[in-house]
C-alpha cells in the first residue's frame, strides 16, 4: 500500500456519522404519526377575491379606477 492510499481520508465518513446520529433521533413508529386524513381535517382554506402580490400593479389599477371614478363624476362637480 503506497503512503498515499495509508493518508487518504473517506470524505464521506462524516456525512456518515451525521446521517446515523439524525437517524437515531428520528426512529419513530410508523403508528405515532397520525393519518394525513387526520392533519388536513381541521384545515380551512382562507378565500381571498382578488390576489396581487406586486404593489406597483395595486398602485396602478388604485389609480386607474380612482381616474375613472373622477370622470364619471366630474360633471356633477363641475355645475355645482
Amino acid at each position: 500500500m503506497s503512503e498515499a492510499q495509508r493518508d487518504y481520508k473517506d470524505q464521506a465518513e462524516p456525512l456518515r456519522k451525521h446521517m446515523s446520529r439524525v437517524e437515531s433521533r428520528t426512529e419513530r413508529k410508523e403508528g405515532d404519526l397520525p393519518s394525513r386524513k387526520d392533519v388536513h381535517r381541521h384545515r380551512k382554506k382562507k378565500k381571498r377575491g382578488i390576489q396581487m402580490t406586486f404593489p406597483l400593479v395595486r398602485l396602478l389599477l388604485m389609480t386607474f379606477i380612482l381616474i375613472v371614478l373622477l370622470l364619471i363624476f366630474s360633471p356633477y362637480w363641475l355645475n355645482l
